[in-house]
């Protein structure tokens, strides 16, 4: 490690070098092969080279390391994605954590480096941009920020249910039913162990389509290098309004925001999931009636106390054991645990529409931001108030909304006498301020003019506008004391 003195305005926050780390997350079906090759070209651009990790490669070493027979290089097809997503989950359970595969990614970003230097002396390749796929559980991406810090991003490549399967479909050759079952476990699998790509996606700080036609892949490169004349899109606006929004939900289950834009582009409305109150409007700050004051939610009460009514129906096996456990496992695979009937909170969309309607404001031909795919319920109201489409960022699997409206809703912007609901694409709202604001960000500021003329930006030379400091906070402030050590010491001595 460098002393105090060597390079200390390189580690104290400016290090114009410094490494890259990006993580790929996308729903089971989509082609991200098209969008990682991308993101590796460009960012040649800015004379940075890659380096893939495709943890799925490693899962047989893996398992052997752990105890276990290898699994995946002999299956093919549907087999081979099926025994992938075993061997993933098998390795968590063996190693008994959710992110043994973050681990894994950053031993083989260490392992990159120069192998013959010692650990205390190992540097930071420069220029180097580390590219992980794929990434499956939220504790991965939680684990990959501690390590990395504001310079790991993670890329979420959207794709709607329908187009994935269509790829695997007519591409990969899967039937239908193979096709459906596959992508249920890779959203959220009942296995405590297993893959939680839904969770995970909705942590991305970016957003891009699979066939990224818009270019936002290298839009948001752009910004990560300081681009200062790439503003937001209406898109991304209403949907850090969304975003923001969700926080002042009290929900105990989540939090969901929403908002609503008129053909002008004009916010209408936001809203959030809550509790209605009295006059209109929902419980906020200061309240004694939402359900985290009352502390239980209805809807699970109920569900949990209806399943007991069922049990006792069956008094007559109340001696058998595990009999209970089988009833309750057979109601959640029907979908009964699944109902949300009795939810005391009003969902975010819903309040967005009833905020138009409690000021007079028509929504008809409005677009609605969302940042959780909406619920059945809601989508009939916003197919009844004449919302012309719908962006999500995060599935929700337990939505009957495409099965029971597909008369009025669709998956794709085909241009039919039907509401669009696609995934939201664009820089994702967690990054807004940082990729964004010139000044409030946690990266370094932007500036667009320099001596009353605008500057100018060069991806040649291009720096990380959020980087990645090389060392601990810790050894920071080592740096930090010496640092000013040397500048008072110089003071005194001009003196």
């Amino acid at each position: 490690m460098p002393t105090p003195s060597e390079h200390a305005e390189d580690y104290l926050g400016y290090f114009p070098d410094a490494e890259l780390v990006f993580g790929i997350s996308s729903p089971l079906g989509t082609k991200y092969g098209p969008v990682v090759e991308s993101l590796s070209n460009y960012l040649e651009r800015f004379q940075y080279s890659t380096k893939v990790i495709k943890l799925s490669d490693q899962f047989d070493d893996l398992l052997e390391m752990l105890g276990e027979d290898r699994m995946v290089q002999a299956s093919k097809g549907a087999e081979q994605i099926e025994t992938k997503i075993q061997a993933g989950n098998l390795i968590r359970k063996k190693a008994e954590k959710e992110d043994i595969l973050a681990l894994v990614a950053a031993a083989a970003i260490a392992g990159s480096r120069d192998e013959e230097a010692e650990t205390s002396k190992r540097l930071p390749l420069k220029r180097t941009a580390h590219i992980i796929v794929s990434l499956k559980r939220p504790e991965e991406v939680e684990t990959l920020r501690r390590l990395y810090g504001a310079g790991f991003f993670l890329i979420g490549i959207a794709s709607s249910p329908v187009e994935r399967t269509k790829y695997l479909v007519d591409e990969r050759g899967f039937d239908n039913e193979q096709v459906k079952s596959l992508i249920e476990i890779d959203a959220r699998e009942v296995d405590p162990w297993g893959q939680r790509t839904r969770d995970t996606f909705f942590l991305s700080d970016v957003f891009v389509a699979a066939t990224d036609d818009k270019g936002q892949l290298r839009r948001f490169i752009d910004l990560v290098f300081g681009h200062p004349f790439d503003t937001p899109t209406v898109g991304e606006q209403s949907m850090y309004a969304a975003y923001s929004a969700s926080f002042s939900s009290g929900d105990l289950a989540r939090q969901v925001g929403a908002a609503l834009v008129n053909k002008a582009t004009d916010l209408l409305s936001i809203g959030w999931n809550d509790v209605p109150k009295f006059g209109g409007g929902l419980y906020g700050h200061g309240s004694k009636s939402r359900d985290m004051d009352l502390g239980y939610d209805s809807n699970d009460r109920e569900k949990n106390e209806m399943a007991d009514r069922i049990w006792e129906e069956f008094g007559f096996l109340e001696n058998s054991k595990g009999l209970q456990e089988v009833l309750i496992n057979a109601l959640r695979a029907a979908g009964f645990f699944d109902i949300t009937e009795f939810h005391r909170a009003v969902h975010a969309e819903m309040e967005a529409l009833l905020s138009c309607g409690r000021k007079g404001i028509s929504t008809h031909g409005s677009s609605l931001y969302v940042t959780t795919f909406p619920c059945h319920n809601c989508t009939k109201h916003i197919i009844a108030a004449g919302v012309k489409e719908v962006f999500y960022i995060e599935p929700y699997a337990k939505s009957k909304a495409f099965s029971l409206h597909n008369d009025a809703i669709s998956a794709l912007d085909d241009k039919t006498e039907t509401i669009p609901f696609l995934p939201f694409v664009g820089v994702g709202p967690r990054r807004y301020l940082d990729l964004f604001s010139l000044t409030l960000g946690t990266g370094n500021s932007v500036e667009r003019k320099k001596e009353g003329k605008k500057t100018s930006w060069d991806r040649a030379t291009a720096v990380p506008r959020l980087q990645m400091q090389p060392i601990s906070y810790l050894d920071r402030e080592t740096l930090a004391m010496g640092r000013l050590s040397e500048l008072l010491s110089r003071k005194a001595a001009t003196q």
